[in-house]
């Protein structure tokens, strides 16, 4: 036998509206959500980040009492310990890499322009990744000073007469960052052994900066790679608007700081390295930005 149902039994039965009556429609539409604002983003990333940390130290606290309760830890127990201590250091690298990235994609503020030595902070970003550098086996060379006939000028700028030359109005807060990206770049892709190179040379209202990423085994690997570095740089699609290939973070974050900076990348293969075979990446940074 079947169940008669009472809408008075139904409760909010009355108070819905029918179908095809006013309300109807506006009851089942979305409330629109208010567009995520960079700093909202921020903070979000900053918890999460503290959630990580905090259980990273849960871990760290039991490989300290696993290590404190063994006598003479076997070898592999040791080896064990030590690539957990080793994973946990790397995991914190990440956090903080993180944090940073969001914060600077995050960060929709004009550029606070200030006159800076371009040469003074490439030597202060590579200090900050020659450790990682040295760790991979590869040689971070010092920068070399191009004149404007794009021949290398001997000894300091002082001496070659280029004091002052690189001076480029920048954001520090976006400069420091964006050359120590790039070189993270072209410390990961570079293969053992090999040498980082640093060119600047002055130009007509630029500075352009040259760094060394690899070296390709053979000339059509060397045109391959500075053709998929170029779309990626300069954002160009190919047919059916399919993106160049997904790059590093380090390089996607530099591609980034450089836009903010009105500075434009590319990639080359010559008049950047000694040898033949060297994939550059090059940044021409303005020399005048700030109202005047």
């Amino acid at each position: 036998m079947s169940q008669q149902t009472n809408p008075s039994d139904d409760r909010g039965a009355l108070d819905r509206p029918e179908p095809g009556e006013p309300g109807h429609e506006a009851h089942l539409m979305p409330v629109p959500l208010e567009p995520v604002q960079g700093v909202e983003v921020a903070t979000l990333i900053g918890q999460v980040a503290h959630d990580l940390r905090s259980a990273l130290n849960g871990v760290q606290s039991w490989v300290y009492v696993l290590d404190r309760s063994l006598d003479i830890p076997s070898t592999p127990a040791q080896r064990a310990l030590a690539g957990i201590r080793t994973g946990m250091q790397q995991q914190l690298a990440l956090i903080e890499h993180m944090e940073e990235a969001v914060a600077l994609l995050a960060d929709d503020s004009p550029p606070r322009w200030e006159p800076i030595d371009l040469l003074a902070a490439l030597g202060t970003a590579m200090e900050a990744v020659r450790p990682a550098a040295e760790a991979r086996g590869l040689i971070l060379a010092v920068a070399h000073l191009d004149g404007p006939d794009g021949k290398q000028a001997p000894g300091s700028p002082d001496a070659a007469g280029l004091q002052n030359v690189f001076i480029i109005d920048a954001d520090p807060l976006r400069l420091d960052p964006l050359l120590r990206y790039l070189l993270e770049h072209c410390v990961r892709h570079a293969r053992s052994a090999d040498t980082i190179e640093a060119h600047l040379a002055p130009e007509a209202g630029h500075i352009r900066l040259r760094i060394t990423e690899c070296r390709a085994p053979s000339d059509a690997r060397r045109d391959e790679r500075i053709a998929v570095l170029a779309d990626f740089l300069r954002r160009r699609t190919g047919p059916d608007d399919v993106h160049a290939p997904r790059q590093g973070s380090a390089l996607l974050l530099a591609r980034r700081l450089a836009e903010t900076q009105g500075a434009r990348m590319t990639a080359e293969g010559h008049r950047c390295s000694t040898g033949s075979l060297s994939v550059c990446i090059s940044v021409c940074f303005p020399i005048h930005c700030a109202p005047r």
